[in-house]
């Protein structure tokens, strides 16, 4: 397989996995937000909900990884840790300054963090580990 039919596969299990979790995050933040919580902490609470179904999404199907999950856990929780805080910051200020929409808002937020998570988690967690 070439290496750019190889990539377009990869990101192609990336963006399925991603958004069966962000599909959980996001229906857990309606649900909450529906229930009276402040839309904020609603999407806060979903973020950490569907990270937990995303881990098992990626390291599963996107990425196919043969590590440990011990090996790997850590590094997916400080990605996560930065992933989770870019959402909520991105989120306040698009809600609060640009779309006093919860919805669109998340939908801007989502749409911007999906590149910096692919990143991280190809370059940081789902990396192919040598020993030196």
């Amino acid at each position: 397989m070439s290496i750019q039919k190889s990539f377009i596969d990869l990101c192609l299990r990336f963006l399925i996995s991603g958004g069966l979790a962000t599909a959980l995050h996001w229906l857990t933040m309606w649900a909450l937000v529906q229930s009276s919580i402040n839309a904020t902490i609603s999407t806060a609470i979903g973020s950490i909900i569907g990270a937990a179904a995303n881990y098992l999404l990626q390291y599963y199907h996107t990425f196919r990884c043969q590590e440990k999950h011990v090996s790997v856990i850590p590094a997916y929780i400080k990605v996560c840790t930065v992933g989770w805080v870019a959402n909520v910051i991105i989120f306040y200020l698009i809600f609060n300054y640009l779309l006093p929409n919860a919805a669109w808002a998340q939908l801007c937020t989502t749409f911007l963090i999906t590149f910096l998570n692919f990143y991280l988690y190809q370059q940081v967690v789902f990396y192919e580990r040598r020993n030196v």
